[in-house]
């Protein structure tokens, strides 16, 4: 196909719009040698709007990622870093403040500035890039208006990896109520129940060996569930070894869940992770803070912090002292005792491991790369084309005492709870090649992740095993045991299955519930509902009034669940909740049960009119472009389930203020099926499609293969690529 190039007089234009509207932010050298550089890079849309992205380095390639990622979704990688640079407050006002507070705890443009000075050559010039292709857009489309950020700096993508508040076991009212008062009181109240449950997220990681597949090629299953819209499908290839195919999260420069020729990775949440509190003492003494170790007292380290934020049409700041221990910062306080938040942040050592992962071209080079263990919270499924399947449970994970509770804040005051170095890659949970021919991660124990229990495991410390079986996971073992002769096909249908094992498992109590009750009124109202159940066969279908019972059912026994956890109940308490592993119904007396079903029946009589909703009624994807959904508009029934019942493709969906229905917030977002063959193939599907413009084609034309599992076949070879180009130009280009 011929390629399309901008001519002389588009080229004339362009820099003439640039050196016009940049004038203030880039100097006319700065926007003549991105310009240049943009010429270097030529950007491929293929027949789904998939862009893919050739340079000749990686830096270039680099640049043309993040300019196909603001063209889409601008709005979101600006916000991307300004989270990162805890600036938030300056676009939404004062409320915002206590979150760049955290963020400013953790690291500030300061320590950026320096990490940039530390970075290896190699890598600075992917995080000049990373910049370059940011501001490239910014220039050449001066109607999209930032909200705050007009230049981008290449420091700013080493703000990389702040822990996240509520993964922390830290609530925002706690943290709010420590430093929003004077310093000088020492200690605030008692510490508060953790205020949000956390997301009913998760993500599911399959490999399958040659044992397993019909064309005795390794198989990888990508399945990343998360909130929608904050990545794209893309591919990026460059002379200097680059060619990975995948999904970057937005505002970052690697592809976190993907693949290239030789091998592909997945990354499922973890529980067993590297931030931990721990408890001090502390006192004033002669006027100063200090905070006593091991019997001796050590001053408390402090700093003064001056956020800014919007106020009107104005600005106003406010000025914080923060406090640190050897341990780390203070996070909050309980009635007698500080509490401090030890973590681990490798900026720019997981930023070239995300980056070399992209570009091993085997087994011993991949683990070369993860062995920097840089990466908290996330495990690693892999497979490879010269057959090796692969499971890693965790990555960086700190040796620790394991009789205590690492969930709750541990005794600051003595050297005896400190980490005692890290764990080595060979020690952590893992498979490599098990016999049985496949592995699986649904953020779920590694005790089963070759299927069977594996004893071995039991003998490993406790702290390396804080997940449970998620009902999800159970699902997975199911499928894939049987699984032989598996295509690509085949993976992704038993992804699909419709089977809930949450709904055997718990609908039979609530049946023994309702006929332990002699007589009640709620007998009598609940008779219906519970024969319909009786003759479920506990497979999800849009036309299935059974699920839309026991789903709802069970969405308020988790809520009953949670009020039973001790307080302040932590992260993983509630996530092994929300996730289904800790779900039980054996602390609830018959009556509450039957009381949460009758509850169910008379949301649905309110919001339908009638208790006989099916789930596909109820249920619904609607792509909304980040407005509010609407009963009035296009959308489709699903037959997916939250990972609370066990649905392997989990949607999550709630109801609006101004809806009946539910319409999905979280869910499978970029999925693949790829086979490592001689040459690589994959099935991909992207929640509704690849372009965020209502007005594209591209908008929705993923939807029904999204909700029915007929995945399209990805174009990665570049002959393939060209025969099946929409559009092919360069950045800037008009």
């Amino acid at each position: 196909m011929m390629h399309f190039k901008a001519n002389f007089f588009l080229a004339v234009f362009v820099l003439l719009v640039c050196a016009t509207v940049t004038q203030a932010q880039f100097s006319t050298q700065e926007v003549d040698q991105l310009t240049k550089q943009a010429k270097g890079v030529e950007i491929v849309k293929d027949t789904y709007g998939v862009p893919h992205i050739y340079a000749k380095t990686d830096a270039d390639a680099v640049f043309g990622l993040m300019y196909v990622q603001c063209e889409e979704f601008f709005d979101k990688v600006e916000n991307s870093l300004v989270t990162r640079l805890g600036r938030n407050s300056e676009i939404e006002g004062e409320s915002a403040i206590y979150r760049d507070l955290w963020t400013r705890l953790f690291i500030d443009s300061t320590q950026a500035v320096q990490l940039y000075k530390e970075t290896p050559d190699w890598l600075r010039k992917l995080c000049d890039a990373h910049a370059a292709g940011i501001n490239y857009y910014m220039i050449t489309h001066p109607a999209v208006k930032p909200k705050l950020l007009t230049r981008i700096e290449p420091w700013m993508v080493l703000m990389n990896n702040v822990p996240a508040m509520g993964g922390s076991n830290v609530s925002e009212g706690d943290f709010k109520a420590f430093y929003g008062k004077e310093a000088a009181q020492v200690a605030t109240g008692s510490r508060s129940f953790t205020a949000d449950p956390p997301k009913n997220d998760g993500s599911n990681g399959w490999a399958l060996g040659p044992s397993r597949t019909k064309n005795k090629k390794a198989i990888l299953f990508i399945n990343p569930h998360a909130e929608y819209y904050g990545r794209i499908e893309v591919q990026v290839v460059s002379a200097e070894g680059l060619n990975s195919y995948g999904a970057p999260f937005l505002g970052q420069f690697n592809i976190f869940q993907g693949f290239n020729e030789f091998c592909g990775w997945m990354h499922p949440v973890s529980l067993s992770d590297a931030k931990d509190l721990y408890a001090e003492d502390v006192e004033r003494k002669n006027g100063k803070l200090m905070y006593r170790y091991n019997g001796v007292w050590k001053p408390v380290d402090s700093t003064t912090t001056e956020l800014r934020y919007k106020k009107g049409d104005s600005w106003a700041t406010k000025k914080f002292t923060t406090y640190h221990t050897h341990h780390g910062p203070v996070v909050y306080a309980t009635a007698t005792r500080w509490i401090a938040l030890k973590t681990y942040e490798p900026n720019i050592e997981l930023l070239g491991m995300n980056w070399l992962k992209m570009k091993a071209h085997n087994l011993k080079e991949f683990t070369t790369a993860i062995n920097a263990r840089a990466m908290v919270g996330s495990n690693i499924v892999y497979a490879d084309k010269a057959g090796n399947i692969a499971y890693w449970h965790g990555n960086f994970v700190p040796k620790k005492n394991p009789l205590l509770d690492w969930k709750r804040p541990v005794d600051g005051t003595t050297s005896a709870t400190e980490w005692q170095g890290t764990h080595e890659l060979t020690e952590l949970p893992q498979y490599i090649n098990p016999p049985n021919g496949w592995v699986q991660n649904c953020n779920s124990t590694p005790l089963y992740g070759a299927g069977e229990l594996s004893a071995p495991m039991l003998k490993l410390p406790t702290y390396m095993l804080p997940d449970g079986h998620t009902p999800r996971a159970v699902h997975a073992v199911r499928v894939l045991t049987p699984l032989k002769n598996a295509t690509m096909d085949d993976v992704i249908m038993a992804s699909y299955d419709t089977y809930l094992p949450s709904g055997e498992r718990f609908v039979p109590s609530l049946i023994a519930a309702y006929n332990s009750v002699i007589s009640d009124s709620i007998k009598t109202r609940l008779a219906q509902p519970i024969d319909v159940l009786q003759k479920w066969n506990f497979k999800t279908d849009t036309s299935s009034i059974a699920t839309t019972l026991t789903t709802l059912w069970l969405e308020k026994i988790i809520q009953l669940d949670m009020a039973r956890l001790p307080k302040p109940a932590t992260t993983e308490e509630q996530y092994s909740l929300t996730n289904g592993a800790a779900l039980t119904t054996e602390f609830l007396s018959p009556m509450e049960q039957l009381t949460a079903l009758a509850q169910v029946v008379a949301d649905l009589e309110k919001e339908f009119g009638t208790w006989q909703v099916t789930w596909g009624t109820a249920n619904r994807f609607q792509r909304t472009t980040d407005k509010e959904p609407s009963d009035e508009k296009l959308s489709w029934g699903i037959s997916a389930t939250p990972g609370y019942m066990g649905s392997l493709n989990a949607y999550v969906s709630r109801k609006s203020p101004k809806t009946h229905k539910r319409y999905g917030v979280t869910g499978n977002t970029f999925v693949a099926a790829v086979e490592f063959g001689d040459k690589l193939r994959a099935k991909t599907i992207l929640t509704g499609g690849a372009s965020s413009d209502p007005a594209s084609l591209h908008y929705t034309d993923q939807v029904n293969g999204y909700i029915n599992g007929t995945y399209k076949e990805i174009y990665f070879y570049k002959d393939d690529v060209y025969k099946h180009a929409e559009k092919v130009y360069h950045p800037g280009d008009q």
